[in-house]
């Protein structure tokens, strides 16, 4: 008779246990699902991406991405490229902003933000959301030919034959760096 008590009192705690563990479980579940942002943060996690992605393979001159151009631009001082070109992918309900940052260096440049700029048509103060996207952003000076061997290599013809070690100049090599360009989409 008392092992028929002990085996029901046994199976009444883990019952209840299972069923404490499934409530904790749900609780959390359903508090951590963003569930009334989510359409919207999808939508500026995909605008961010595919517009930073549209201006760092579209072509603005002959030697430039327009992201080359654009940050070439805000390095200057002139803001009116990048609400002029990012302006036209992204639509007013967002504000956006562009920052650079050095590899490893900690800490990101602001370059441009709708809301600094009293010119930009697009909306100016953070409020429910945010979605980033990335880019490596590689800086060469001076600019090659690309058709220019960067080894300043000479051949003799025939089987890559050597004819001598070119000459060596400190001024040939040039100066290359690397930044992370990110691109934020906010409303």
């Amino acid at each position: 008779m008392k092992s028929r008590k002990a085996f029901v009192f046994s199976l009444d705690s883990f019952i209840a246990f299972t069923l404490t563990v499934a409530a904790l479980y749900t609780l959390v579940f359903f508090s951590t699902v963003p569930s009334a942002y989510y359409a919207g943060l999808m939508q500026a996690n995909y605008l961010a991406k595919d517009t930073l992605l549209s201006l760092a393979t579209t072509s603005y001159g002959s030697d430039q991405t327009y992201l080359d151009y654009i940050v070439g631009q805000l390095d200057g001082g002139n803001q009116q490229p990048a609400r002029v070109y990012i302006g036209a992918l992204v639509p007013p309900q967002f504000g956006y902003k562009l920052e650079s940052g050095n590899d490893g260096a900690g800490g990101w440049n602001l370059l441009y933000d709708t809301a600094n700029d009293a010119d930009s048509q697009n909306k100016k103060a953070y409020y429910k959301l945010k979605a980033t996207a990335k880019s490596v952003y590689l800086i060469v000076d001076p600019a090659r030919n690309p058709g220019e061997s960067p080894y300043w290599y000479m051949s003799c013809g025939g089987n890559y034959t050597v004819c001598g070690e070119p000459p060596y100049d400190e001024g040939m090599i040039g100066n290359a760096s690397l930044q992370i360009i990110r691109f934020t989409v906010y409303t």
